[in-house]
């Protein structure tokens, strides 16, 4: 058990954890991840697509792909498809 910190929290100064952050990704002829940043993608492990929040005023729409790139590591990047853009997030 952690020991209480004898402070009370302070809202100014909470951080976001694991946010998403804007990535260069070159699409092949398919549309699919054909790199990231400089690095080929090797394969596309998984893909999937979450459509959420329709219902309120910020809709979201993305499809994500769990990628492994040439040296083998191993990624997630997804494209919102609002925005037209690409994004890396770790998990």
């Amino acid at each position: 058990m952690v020991p209480h910190p004898g402070k009370a929290p302070r809202t100014d100064t909470l951080k976001y954890v694991n946010c998403p952050e804007p990535v260069k990704v070159t699409e092949n002829m398919e549309g699919l991840p054909g790199k990231i940043g400089r690095e080929p993608v090797e394969a596309i492990e998984d893909r999937w697509r979450i459509d959420d929040e329709w219902w309120r005023g910020q809709a979201v729409s993305r499809t994500y792909f769990a990628v492994i790139l040439a040296g083998g590591r191993r990624t997630v990047v997804y494209k919102d498809l609002k925005e037209n853009c690409w994004y890396h997030q770790q998990y």
